[in-house]
């Protein structure tokens, strides 16, 4: 009998084997919160510049006092990967960027996105941001990130953001009850 329960425990692994399971993934590592403090406004401001400096104006943009578009950004640090060779660190981020606009008191909110990024830092300087590609073929892209990064991606992209209406209002000038639409 106790010949055919090893026989059944290796029917049994090799069964949830050909089935795909695998070990579970081990959890990220923890970032260093001061890490996390310091960084993460460079990082949002950064990302906010970048998205600013490709957004097209309207036609008439200055024609019009107390216009603005803008983007405002709230990132979470996911995974720091240091690249000695390059002498740089990778940073992978999720961020919400939203859009306002000030017409004349009034805060109007266009449109918003979250969306990955991975993010050089030299030091405490942004040196380059890339988004996540369009397109059908992202396998590159996927390949820098590690598994762990990629699950927790997945886990906090529809959880709850800081409002960026407090920053744009700020930046704009508004008080703080500005009306928003």
């Amino acid at each position: 009998m106790r010949r055919r329960s090893g026989l059944w425990g290796a029917v049994l692994a090799l069964a949830l084997a050909s089935t795909g399971c695998e070990e579970p993934t081990p959890p990220l590592q923890p970032l260093d919160p001061e890490f996390v403090r310091t960084m993460q406004p460079v990082i949002q401001e950064s990302l906010a510049a970048t998205l600013n400096s490709r957004a097209s104006l309207p036609k008439h943009y200055g024609e019009h006092p107390g216009w603005e578009l803008r983007y405002f950004c709230d990132v979470r640090i996911i995974e720091v990967t240091p690249m000695p060779a390059k002498g740089v660190s990778s940073v992978g981020v999720l961020a919400h960027c939203t859009t306002f606009e000030r017409v004349g008191m009034e805060l109007v909110e266009a449109f918003g996105q979250v969306g990955q990024w991975l993010i050089e830092l030299d030091g405490p300087r942004v040196r380059a941001s890339e988004e996540y590609p369009d397109g059908p073929e992202p396998e590159a892209w996927k390949k820098r990130w590690s598994k762990q990064a990629r699950e927790e991606v997945y886990r906090l992209i529809g959880t709850k953001w800081a409002d960026p209406a407090v920053a744009a209002r700020r930046h704009f000038g508004l008080p703080a009850d500005a009306p928003l639409r």
